[in-house]
């Protein structure tokens, strides 16, 4: 698969389907399932905490020091299939406060808090159905909610703690307990090669997080995450890590590889 990655985003829970007009001349009619899976951490990077028990975290180490991340929250604008036809509808945003030009509302979603997995296993978060046909790009975003229409007012309502806010990240630093929030708008346009032909069995496509990656320097040192403020290049170098460690690919079996060849 060949992926254009431009910032990294992610996925949501919740999803609302609207219309578009998808491209449906590929095996299968009518509406067919979509899951959406995530990983987290990579095998170079990411240890597992506990090997004996589901309480995992993702931990990363440099020199002395050593950074685990416990809860990874992130929140979603919205997240959009393209059919290999390019011709979509442009239809009313599903909350998202900063609508495209040109929409492809095929998994249109409510702003939605998404936990991030660092346990080490996959979770699928995403299950919608779609109008089966022949697709060739996945473009998700995150960004915090302004508070602009019903479904922005209702999530701001529900969860204020993340008011001007995209992440959430709670940890320890040389074992010292860290809550980090940030607000940094991010996105990531995978295009499948070969397009993604859903049909009468549906597909699973899975994101992969590198969240081990999230705290480090480009010289691979750790960032105290208390010394990483809203305004300081700790706080800069850290949300660029968060946009960039997204990734998308088919992956039916769930195993955390490109079933087209990508990875």
């Amino acid at each position: 698969m060949r992926r254009t990655v431009f910032l990294g985003a992610i996925l949501g829970m919740t999803a609302i389907v609207a219309a578009c007009a998808a491209d449906s001349t590929g095996p299968g009619a009518g509406r067919q399932n979509v899951t959406v899976s995530f990983s987290a951490g990579t095998a170079a990077a990411a240890s597992l905490s506990d090997t004996s028990s589901a309480l995992r975290s993702i931990t990363a180490t440099s020199g002395t020091d050593v950074l685990v991340i416990n809860k990874a929250q992130v929140v979603v604008a919205r997240m959009e299939l393209e059919p290999a036809s390019g011709v979509c509808n442009s239809d009313e945003d599903a909350g998202d406060d900063h609508p495209d030009e040109h929409e492809c509302e095929e998994l249109a979603l409510a702003p939605t808090i998404v936990d991030v997995p660092v346990t080490g296993s996959m979770i699928t978060a995403l299950s919608v159905t779609v109008p089966a046909g022949t697709y060739s790009k996945l473009d998700a975003k995150i960004r915090p909610v302004k508070g602009k229409g019903t479904a922005s007012t209702a999530f701001l309502a529900a969860h204020p703690e993340f008011t001007n806010v995209s992440v959430r990240i709670e940890g320890t630093f040389n074992g010292k307990p860290f809550t980090f929030v940030g607000s940094p708008h991010a996105e990531f346009e995978t295009r499948f090669n070969p397009p993604v032909v859903i049909a009468d069995k549906g597909v699973n496509l899975t994101v992969h997080v590198d969240a081990a990656t999230w705290f480090k320097t480009s010289s691979g040192t750790l960032i105290d995450p208390t010394n990483a403020a809203a305004g300081t290049s700790a706080n800069a170098i850290i949300a660029a890590n968060i946009a960039r460690s997204f990734r998308a690919f088919h992956d039916d079996n769930r195993d955390d590889h490109d079933d087209d060849g990508g990875r």
